[in-house]
């Protein structure tokens, strides 16, 4: 709140208040109008008052009136006001020169003015400084609302409130990163904040910081949203902010969260519909989960896909990392602290996904697996959960770059999935794991031994391989391990 000041007061009362002889008003703000005949009255003060006094217990000399006036300037006074009349006709020249000396305001109250008139003018002039105020403050508050209904209202809303506070604004998303600045100008200090918020890993919080940034003071404020922070409000100005523009930031932060629960309500319903495609893809019908795509207008199935598990048990924060990462990957339901995903087979770096995984949960772990075709996507994933148990925590593991001889059995691998009339994966796996035997194999997949030498027979020719050879037998073998399937 804007107080009035010692200057003010005076031009508020010509005649009733003015500086004495050899003083030049201030412009220090005056925190009450105090009236004391005391010869030591900082006991009552706290800082900031102007100070009445008619003289009555005044010392009368040079040493008395200095020690007046050097306790009165300890305590904090803004001004010194002698009132003339019976007690004193003249302004003393030994408290003249105690003030000059201690650089207090001297002023003068003539004998036909009176105290109650000064007192009258300083609150007068308090009122309708708080009525502007909260005026002002009104205004503030409606043009934020009216900007959280416009077309853009997370950038009107950051608008209103620069504007407001007289400083710049940022919003961030949840891990740090600048969405929005007003001005534009700041776009470089805003990018500055985001950089110190990662070093001190303010990322997260639920409550405000305030630090120091090249000039300005900088205040972050989170938007929390349930029991998650959703973003974060960054404010930038010369001075700390004061309560009003304090009230000010948590309005729009309370409205950008509301504009955040929107979106957030907004991309359920489309997290929803992805899910249901990865679940028709997981049960096998791949046709319906490609029209049900075209139908939401999401991103086209490829031909091949890769299956990504993760052990967590923040499966909301796995699932927004791993949008952050790759905006198509379909969720599956998670199941026991597993979340899943189908994504794309060509897709942004590993290391990306790996570091934003350990920002919303350091104990995770993760297992992604080669390309495969939409119709083994449910094998691929019992696979991946299966494996992920042994994967240690904060460990993703994904397919490294494949020789020739691996990226060849990939590709027979993908013709022998493809093979629609029988299993012909699960006597592949039980051929291998019991090192060639008929008996052992056709006991492991349920049938006769002939049944597995016709399917084996069918498998080489798929695979395009000789499995009778050991070092494709063994190539083959982890290949079908590293993917899930045995």
């Amino acid at each position: 709140m804007s107080l009035p000041t010692v200057a003010s007061l005076c031009a508020s009362l010509p005649g009733a208040l003015g500086p004495a002889a050899g003083f030049t008003v201030t412009d220090d703000e005056v925190s009450a109008v105090h009236v004391s005949e005391l010869q030591d009255p900082a006991g009552y003060l706290s800082g900031g008052e102007l100070l009445l006094t008619t003289g009555l217990a005044l010392p009368d000399n040079e040493i008395g009136c200095d020690r007046y006036v050097s306790r009165l300037r300890a305590a904090g006074v803004a001004a010194l006001g002698l009132g003339l009349g019976p007690s004193v006709s003249a302004v003393p020249d030994a408290l003249t020169a105690a003030c000059a000396r201690h650089e207090l305001c001297l002023l003068v109250v003539p004998p036909e003015a009176a105290f109650l008139t000064v007192t009258k003018a300083y609150w007068t002039a308090r009122s309708r400084s708080t009525q502007q105020e909260l005026t002002d403050a009104i205004t503030a508050h409606r043009s934020l609302v009216d900007a959280m209904v416009s077309r853009n209202p997370v950038g009107e809303t950051l608008k209103a409130l620069s504007r407001a506070i007289g400083a710049w604004v940022a919003r961030l998303d949840a891990s740090g990163v600048v969405e929005h600045v007003f001005p534009t100008a700041r776009v470089s200090d805003a990018l500055a904040i985001a950089e110190q918020l990662a070093a001190l890993k303010v990322a997260g919080m639920h409550s405000s910081a305030t630090f120091p940034s090249g000039d300005d003071v900088v205040a972050v404020f989170p938007l929390p949203l349930e029991d998650r922070v959703v973003g974060y409000i960054a404010i930038g100005s010369a001075e700390p902010l004061g309560a009003t523009a304090r009230r000010l930031v948590l309005t729009a932060g309370a409205l950008l969260s509301l504009d955040s629960v929107q979106r957030h309500r907004a991309d359920a319903a489309t997290q929803a519909r992805m899910q249901d495609i990865a679940t028709l893809l997981d049960m096998g019908f791949v046709e319906p989960a490609r029209r049900l795509i075209s139908r939401a207008g999401l991103t086209a199935l490829g031909d091949a896909m890769r299956v990504l598990v993760v052990r967590s048990t923040r499966t909301a924060d796995v699932t927004e990392a791993v949008h952050r990462w790759v905006r198509d990957a379909l969720p599956g339901p998670s199941e026991a602290g597993l979340a899943w995903f189908i994504v794309p087979e060509v897709h942004p770096e590993v290391a990306r996904l790996q570091k934003l995984l350990i920002e919303v949960d350091p104990e995770f772990a993760a297992v992604l697996s080669e390309a495969t075709a939409p119709a083994t996507v449910h094998r691929i994933r019992i696979g991946m959960f299966d494996r992920v148990g042994s994967i240690p925590v904060g460990a993703l593991a994904a397919p490294t770059g494949l020789s020739q001889d691996t990226g060849t059995i990939r590709d027979g691998v993908r013709r022998v999935l493809e093979y629609g009339r029988v299993d012909l994966v699960g006597t592949l796996v039980a051929y291998l794991r019991n090192r060639g035997q008929w008996d052992a194999a056709a006991r492991e997949v349920g049938v006769h031994r002939n049944t597995v030498r016709h399917r084996m027979g069918t498998i080489r020719e798929l695979l395009g391989a000789d499995l009778e050879d050991p070092d494709v037998a063994a190539t083959t073998w982890l290949y079908l391990r590293d993917n899930g399937f045995a």
